[in-house]
């Protein structure tokens, strides 16, 4: 369910911008048919293609940098909860996905981190990095209350909020890659908020950062690479 064009302009910037820290900040592949609650049209639908897009796009994500991490969203996490909860055949799939996606991992020479509101926070410096556990309007200004400088997906959409505090709490969600056209949201009216973007910045020995976000703007993403110090 990925946009083409915005996956295609993330991975060409990156291939530009060469960062040493790279996160996959989850939701890679969908697993629509594994979903509690799925129609009988997700059920009988091919996985294939959701391994082979997922695969394909962080297999070239990861191709560089020298801190990788993968988190798993609410959507990857379908696999898990599968090897738990299903029986028989579907059970015995979940179990060598997981496997699949360990291999991988290793592979790749990345960490991967749980969908876990405790255990899933990746650390940059003094910034974390979050799937998302929190959705609707006021999302963002809800993980900036729990986690402080965070940035997050999850919803979809480009979002900042900043909270009152004697030191900095400020949490971005950073947007998606994802088709804003999907079939369960057609009636949504939440998806007008959804944007294609991603976040980049750089980081300071001392854990300091600076933050930048990338946004689809009539279909093109405006970038700034360098940074200068005055």
């Amino acid at each position: 369910m990925q946009d083409e064009k915005a996956v295609a302009s993330l991975l060409a910037f990156t291939k530009d911008f060469d960062p040493d820290v790279r996160v996959i900040a989850g939701d890679l592949w969908d697993f629509r048919n594994l979903r509690k609650g799925a129609s009988d049209d997700e059920k009988a639908a091919s996985l294939s293609d959701d391994w082979k897009a997922g695969l394909e796009f962080a297999s070239t994500f990861f191709a560089g940098g020298s801190d990788k991490t993968l988190m798993l969203g609410n959507h990857d996490t379908r696999l898990w909860d599968f090897s738990h909860s299903a029986t028989g055949l579907l059970r015995d799939y979940a179990s060598d996905g997981i496997k699949r996606v360990q291999g991988y991992v290793k592979k790749w020479n990345s960490k991967l981190l749980p969908y876990d509101s405790a255990k899933g926070i990746c650390h940059i410096g003094h910034l974390k990095v979050v799937h998302g556990y929190f959705a609707g309007a006021n999302a963002t200004q809800q993980h900036a209350r729990v986690y402080g400088n965070v940035i997050h997906g999850h919803t979809h959409d480009i979002a900042v909020c900043a909270i009152p505090s004697l030191e900095p709490k400020e949490a971005r969600s950073i947007g998606c890659l994802c088709k804003r056209d999907m079939d369960y949201c057609n009636a949504k009216t939440a998806k007008l908020r959804w944007s294609h973007g991603w976040a980049y910045g750089f980081l300071f020995p001392n854990g300091e950062y600076v933050l930048n976000q990338a946004r689809s703007i009539n279909g093109q993403f405006h970038v700034c690479q360098d940074i200068k110090t005055y």
